[in-house]
């Protein structure tokens, strides 16, 4: 009957299976386009999540990523990666992408952000997550690691070694991860009664290379650190090979600590702080899922406490 295929067309659920089957079998030979082939486009885009990342170095958001995969799976959606480059133009296309075709769902992974991509999920009501890092004045669900508290616990650890000339490699400053590291390092030397000046603070790029040009201009210029304080695990990763090329050892030399606990960091010894990856890439699923069900409507903030992992780079100072 007409009534029977207009539900199999419009994906109602009172008709047997074998009816179904039947009747889909007739529409694709008589190449009727009403359209379940988009119907099931549909159907399949509204069980999938986009994942927009600013960054792929870091073996940090790999590992949320990997988390996030492994648990999409099992509520059966599909996940799609957009990466941004850290370019906020880049970041509002993928969401206007994920709006205009009915994704079920955002997780923000470390990204800039901005008011633009503010209004957009506002007026959209589209369901997301933002993780590791929110954006400023918005009630949008947001899990991250307490950065200031890991990093004055981590300062704090070098003072209790001993060390007084501490200088740090922050971010720059558009993240707001990097300021409230920079932030508790700064409120911990000021704890210990220690000189913050304008050589203690370097602001790099987060990456790799700033991390090898801050371990040069250490060497180059003298800077007579006892202990370095990394603000994540790429820039940890060019520091040590930059030392390495000049022949600087540590800890014995000068001892290094940084933000994020990875697999790079633990495979060079590095003592580091940070909360744990894959925890968190779990909860920003639960809580994705719960609004995309209609079970979680008010935007809410989940802190992880950050544990130090000590390792063999710091020196005890007598």
């Amino acid at each position: 009957s007409c009534a029977t295929i207009s539900r199999v067309i419009t994906k109602q659920n009172n008709v047997k299976e074998e009816t179904r089957r039947a009747i889909e079998e007739l529409l694709i030979q008589y190449d009727y386009r009403t359209n379940i082939m988009e119907l099931r486009a549909s159907e399949l885009r509204q069980k999938m999540i986009l994942i927009i990342v600013g960054d792929l170095d870091s073996w940090y958001y790999m590992e949320m990523i990997r988390a996030i995969k492994r648990e999409t799976a099992k509520g059966r959606y599909v996940v799609v990666i957009g990466y941004s480059d850290n370019s906020v133009q880049q970041e509002e296309e993928y969401v206007k992408i994920a709006i205009q075709e009915k994704y079920a769902g955002i997780i923000f992974v470390n990204v800039r952000g901005g008011d633009n991509i503010s209004r957009l999920l506002e007026q959209s009501g589209m369901p997301v997550v933002f993780l590791n890092r929110g954006i400023r004045l918005s009630d949008f669900d947001t899990i991250r690691s307490d950065n200031y508290y890991g990093s004055y616990m981590i300062t704090s650890y070098l003072i209790e070694m001993g060390h007084r000339k501490i200088g740090h490699l922050a971010g720059n400053q558009y993240s707001s991860t990097a300021m409230e590291r920079r932030r508790g390092y700064e409120d911990a030397m000021c704890a210990g009664k220690l000189p913050v000046t304008g050589k203690s603070i370097h602001v790099g790029e987060l990456n790799w290379e700033s991390g090898y040009q801050y371990g040069e201009r250490i060497v180059k210029e003298g800077l007579d650190y006892t202990a370095v304080f990394c603000g994540n695990d790429l820039m940890a990763g060019g520091l040590l090979e930059a030392f390495a090329h000049y022949g600087v050892k540590v800890p014995e030399d000068i001892s290094v600590v940084c933000y994020d606990d990875t697999p790079v960091t633990a495979r060079a010894g590095l003592t580091t702080v940070g909360a744990d990856p894959v925890r968190m890439g779990k909860k920003a699923v639960e809580l994705l899922v719960t609004t995309i069900e209609g079970k979680h409507e008010e935007g809410s903030s989940i802190v992880y406490r950050p544990q130090i992992m000590t390792r063999n780079s710091v020196k005890k100072l007598v």
